[in-house]
Formats: structure tokens, sequence, C-alpha cells
């Protein structure tokens, strides 16, 4: 992966990452991973084509997406 197809990335309860990829006009691809492993990996859309970075409300629905994989994997992991 290039850093400059990077259009978002952040990090989660302070050990996940999540990170959102350009992978095309209008297209990304949204990842959340432990360290080296990856928990999911999902198509997102880019909104505006995220020429000037991403949309708030993407930035919303990527959080919601990654919250929800965590919790998910916190809850299978007990």
């Amino acid at each position: 992966m290039d850093e400059k197809d990077v259009v978002w990335k952040s990090t989660l309860d302070g050990r996940y990452t999540v990170t959102v990829t350009r992978v095309g006009p209008y297209h990304g691809e949204l990842t959340v991973s432990e360290g080296d492993q990856f928990l999911h990996r999902e198509a997102v859309g880019l909104m505006y084509d995220a020429k000037f970075g991403p949309d708030a409300a993407d930035v919303i629905d990527w959080k919601r997406i990654a919250m929800d994989v965590v919790d998910s994997h916190n809850s299978s992991s007990r």
C-alpha cells in the first residue's frame, strides 16, 4: 500500500488500526487490524472522491464500522 493512497487512518482503543485506502475513483477499502492481524476488510465509497480529504459523513460511517468490528471481535474472544 502506497501512503499517498491512504485517505484516512486512525487508532481505536489504542490497539486497532483503521485505514481507508483509495482503490479507484470514488472507491476505497476500509481495513481494521490489530498488529499484523487483519480483522476486517470492506469496500467503502469516497464521497467527492475525497479529493481534499475525507468527507465528515464518510468518517462517521467508517468509525461506526470500525467500532462494530472491534465490539464483535471482543465479544467473540471472551
